[in-house]
């Protein structure tokens, strides 16, 4: 199942040239993961509940295209790497009316306790373990 958040950029997102800063485009990640996260019904909350955390280890993002205020641009994440203990995301963001690449960006996360030592998903929340197993089967 491919998944797609699409958004709006904002004014208050753009720099001087009236280009969206690059230091945006990492939330709109963030904000694309999440919404995934929330479409396969493991949000947040729920790995937070369960005494489990998923910090931000890295960011990598390859910039193609700008773009501006008003457009819209489609976020479409995906598992590229999952162990149980790491997770490894990728995005492509595409100009949703040119249909244009724009950006291609990779996080890397791993599976933490509320201490931040790591731990297995597998252990702590199987069924969420077998849903990223089967995600990263699909890429």
């Amino acid at each position: 199942m491919d998944f797609t958040f699409e958004r709006k950029i904002n004014y208050y997102e753009t720099d001087r040239m009236g280009v969206v800063h690059h230091s945006n485009y990492i939330r709109f990640l963030e904000e694309a993961r999440c919404q995934m996260l929330d479409a396969y019904h493991m949000p947040y909350s729920a790995f937070e509940e369960q005494g489990v955390m998923i910090p931000v280890l890295g960011v990598n993002c390859n910039y193609k295209q700008h773009v501006t205020f008003d457009d819209i641009i489609e976020i479409k994440p995906f598992v590229k790497d999952f162990n149980g203990v790491r997770l490894t995301m990728g995005y492509d963001i595409i100009h949703k009316k040119t249909g244009n690449l724009v950006l291609t960006a990779e996080t890397k996360h791993c599976f933490t306790d509320t201490n931040l030592k790591p731990i297995r998903l597998q252990k702590q929340i199987p069924a969420f373990y077998d849903k990223f197993q089967q995600l990263k089967q699909e890429f």
